[in-house]
C-alpha cells in the first residue's frame, strides 16, 4: 500500500463528498439512524465542514478517507468502507494531532465500538455522555461520547 497524505483542495470535492457519503452511511447504520443521512453536498453543516483544516489520505493514487478539524477540535475523521482497518485512520489522525494543541475533544456515536478503540489508542479518554433527539425533523434518539485528549 502506498499512502499519501494531502491538504484539501476544491479539485477533490466530488470525490470527497463520495467517500463521505459512504462511509457516514455505514456510521449511521451502525447507530440504527440512516434515516437521518443526507449527502454531504446538502448537509447544513457544508460551510462549517469547508472551514475545517482538511487533509486527504490517497491509497495508491486513489482517495481513500480524510480528517478534517478546527483548534481544539477534531471535526471529521472518514474512511472510504472498503478501504477501512488499514491504518490509514491512524496516519490522519496523527497527522492532525501534530498540528492541534491540547486538549482535543471529538465526539463519536456511543455505540461505535471501532471508532472509539482508535480514539482510545491514541489517548482520548470520554469525558461525558449525552443521550438526545437527533432533530425536530427526526425525532430519534442517540447516545453521543465527548472524547478529550489532555
Amino acid at each position: 500500500m502506498n499512502l499519501e497524505i494531502k491538504p484539501y483542495e476544491p479539485k477533490y470535492f466530488d470525490d470527497l463528498c463520495s467517500v463521505m457519503d459512504h462511509a457516514r452511511r455505514q456510521e449511521l447504520k451502525g447507530e440504527n439512524l440512516e434515516e437521518v443521512f443526507l449527502p454531504l453536498k446538502n448537509a447544513p453543516y457544508l460551510d462549517y465542514f469547508l472551514s475545517c483544516k482538511i487533509y486527504l489520505a490517497f491509497e495508491d493514487d486513489v482517495l481513500a478517507g480524510f480528517v478534517g478539524f478546527r483548534p481544539g477540535d477534531l471535526s471529521f475523521v472518514y474512511i472510504d468502507p472498503s478501504r477501512q482497518r488499514r491504518g490509514i485512520a491512524t496516519a490522519l489522525l496523527q497527522k492532525a494531532l501534530d498540528e492541534l494543541e491540547r486538549p482535543i475533544r471529538l465526539d463519536v456515536f456511543t455505540h461505535n465500538k471501532q471508532a472509539k478503540a482508535l480514539y482510545e489508542k491514541l489517548g482520548f479518554k470520554i469525558a461525558k455522555t449525552v443521550i438526545e433527539k437527533w432533530s425536530d425533523e427526526f425525532p430519534v434518539i442517540f447516545s453521543q461520547d465527548t472524547m478529550e485528549l489532555r
